[in-house]
């Protein structure tokens, strides 16, 4: 294609129509100058020729400043056969290499000048021949006062020394230093943290001619980290070292952080023995499932709760409570992943608040048995000072009614109303005779006896009592019973008020079983200041006496009741209610303890005496 003007050519997509110009400079000198530098400042790949009259041409000096645009010149006048193609097509191959070698060159100029870390060449020693713009921003310096420098001119000694040993390794050795975090130390005393890369020159040779680096400033990365594993540290200290066990669970169940005392909650040896696995790991599939199923409700609801009281009870581990609360653990988005939570040992204050609750209970008992105490002291003093002002008169009455009886013979009705006032008064001078016996009971004569022995007696003395009242007896007596120190005049007292009670209550006839055997304890009683307790220790020898009836059994008001003095469930006249009272006291004497209850097995009620064997360490040894 023939192109007569510089107009007609700058019409043109040069790139698209041809790979050389040929430009005729032999005739109008300012048309070609003007071709030259147009094409020139369109730096794209298409060879540029010029025909020349001669080699003088060229060194004209209008040229000199555009020579540098032409790829190749011809002197048409010269060329032998065949050398036209071979010279344009040399020179479009030396084009486009040069257009490639600029189009890397431009890439990699931009790349040095926009990046924001500083990239550095060095030589054998060390000494800058090439920096980028951002080392030179870092440094306020040019790209002349650099070149040439060494990290001793820029840095402090110590970092300079540092990076001079790393190059002169890399020369040596020709291996990279990839990724080192270096403390640039500047001589002003401030400093910053870059991680920089250096790789070995070299020539193309393959000979090391120096070194090339890269440096990015991870100063606020440096610093975020720092305080992030500062974070992390303090919060591992406070995690491991917390009063409470702290846990982080997955959505699926699974512990990722547990602290030690988390981990001894669940019988753990570690905290590495918890992370990874779930409560069915360590509890029973029942109870697992029942916390689990709490855990999935928080993850759920995104609800957390707050101070749960949780009772624990594993196999071969103590009992254990547990104030625990649960949080939802959510992600950037705010999704629920998980649940934090933390729980609290409060096992000692659960046995402080039951022993709290058994001590009130016990004062209220102590509280209660001293007010009785006390009544029984009143009733005891009323009970005497009545018996002593009625004795005197009714032994009067009781004369004159012996009186009346030896003198008068008829009728027959004076004669029935003289007896009945007999029997009256014989009544009320029993009730004297119980209330002076309650009020005052004599001191007890103590000596080795076999209860059996004196049970067989009483029950032999009042046969004729159960047989009008249609009852058998049936005695279990233990044959190898231990002797008890006993009272036999009283205790015999206390065996006819049982008798006589049992009697009064199977009016139908039934059957009265006597029991005895010999225990040894192996427990003392419910609270510090219970009778059995204050009266017995474990390893004693005691004998145990029972009276077990068939009657229509107690009512939980007479099972409370039953020892108060003047309580009866006898129609009046029957009974003063002074005899289970009376038998208390006698039973206490023998430092004893009686109790009355229903039967389990049957309708009925039982007597309970327990008294201490006569053995040379027990309490009524003496």
């Amino acid at each position: 294609m023939h192109v007569a003007t510089l107009d007609m050519l700058r019409s043109f997509d040069l790139e698209s129509i041809c790979h050389a110009i040929l430009l005729d400079m032999r005739c109008g000198r300012e048309y070609s100058l003007e071709s030259i530098r147009y094409i020139g400042e369109l730096q794209v790949g298409v060879a540029l020729i010029a025909l020349c009259r001669d080699h003088q041409q060229l060194q004209l000096q209008r040229y000199k400043e555009v020579i540098h645009c032409l790829d190749d010149y011809l002197l048409p006048d010269r060329l032998v056969e065949g050398e036209l193609p071979t010279r344009i097509s040399h020179a479009i191959r030396r084009r486009l290499k040069e257009q490639s070698l600029l189009h890397e060159k431009t890439l990699l100029q931009s790349l040095l000048d926009n990046i924001p870390d500083a990239i550095f060449f060095k030589d054998r020693d060390s000494r800058f021949t090439k920096v980028n713009k951002q080392m030179q921003e870092i440094f306020g310096k040019s790209h002349e006062t650099i070149v040439g420098k060494t990290d001793f001119d820029l840095f402090a000694e110590d970092h300079a020394r540092d990076a001079y040993n790393d190059e002169q390794e890399i020369i040596r050795t020709g291996k990279p230093m990839v990724a080192k975090l270096e403390k640039e130390t500047f001589d002003d005393g401030h400093f910053n943290w870059v991680n920089t890369t250096k790789v070995p020159l070299q020539d193309d040779q393959a000979r090391i001619i120096g070194t090339m680096g890269i440096s990015r400033n991870v100063t606020e990365l440096k610093q975020a980290q720092d305080e992030l594993s500062n974070e992390r540290t303090m919060l591992k200290t406070i995690i491991d070292h917390a009063l409470a066990g702290i846990f982080v669970k997955d959505a699926t169940g699974r512990y990722l952080v547990v602290n030690k005392r988390h981990a001894m909650y669940l019988g753990a040896r570690d905290e590495a023995d918890v992370v990874g696995k779930t409560l069915y790991d360590f509890f029973p599939h029942e109870e697992a499932k029942r916390i689990s199923g709490a855990d999935h409700k928080i993850m759920a609801t995104v609800e957390g709760i707050e101070n749960m009281v949780d009772h624990r009870i594993q196999a071969d581990q103590p009992e254990l409570w547990l104030l625990t609360s649960k949080v939802p653990l959510r992600d950037e988005s705010g999704k629920c992943i998980g649940l934090v939570g933390i729980s609290l040992d409060v096992t000692e204050q659960k046995k402080n608040e039951r022993a709290l609750k058994a001590t009130i209970q016990i004062l209220e008992e102590t509280k209660l048995q001293l007010i009785e105490a006390e009544k029984l002291k009143t009733v005891g003093r009323l009970a005497a000072g009545v018996a002593h002002e009625v004795k005197n008169p009714l032994n009067v009455v009781s004369l004159g009614v012996e009186y009346l009886e030896s003198q008068i013979e008829g009728p027959a009705e004076l004669l029935q109303i003289v007896r009945d006032m007999r029997e009256a008064v014989q009544r009320a001078n029993g009730v004297i005779f119980e209330l002076l016996d309650y009020s005052s009971p004599h001191k007890v004569q103590m000596a080795p006896a076999n209860i059996n022995e004196l049970i067989t007696h009483v029950s032999g003395m009042m046969r004729h009592n159960f047989n009008e009242a249609g009852i058998v007896v049936e005695n279990c007596l233990d044959t190898e019973i231990e002797l008890v120190r006993l009272d036999t005049t009283k205790m015999e007292q206390v065996l006819i008020n049982l008798f006589l009670n049992a009697i009064s209550v199977m009016k139908k006839g039934g059957t009265l079983t006597l029991r005895t055997e010999t225990i040894r304890m192996k427990s003392a009683g419910s609270n510090v200041s219970s009778a059995l307790t204050e009266l017995f220790q474990i390893g004693d020898k005691v004998v145990v006496v029972e009276v077990l009836d068939t009657g229509s059994g107690l009512s939980e008001d007479d099972e409370k009741k039953a020892f108060d003095p003047f309580y009866s469930t006898k129609k009046t006249g029957e009974g003063t209610g002074l005899g289970l009272s009376v038998t208390r006291t006698i039973v206490e004497m023998h430092h004893g303890m009686i109790t009355l209850k229903n039967r389990k097995d049957t309708p009925g009620a039982c007597v309970r005496l327990m008294l201490p064997a006569a053995t040379p360490h027990s309490k009524n040894a003496a």
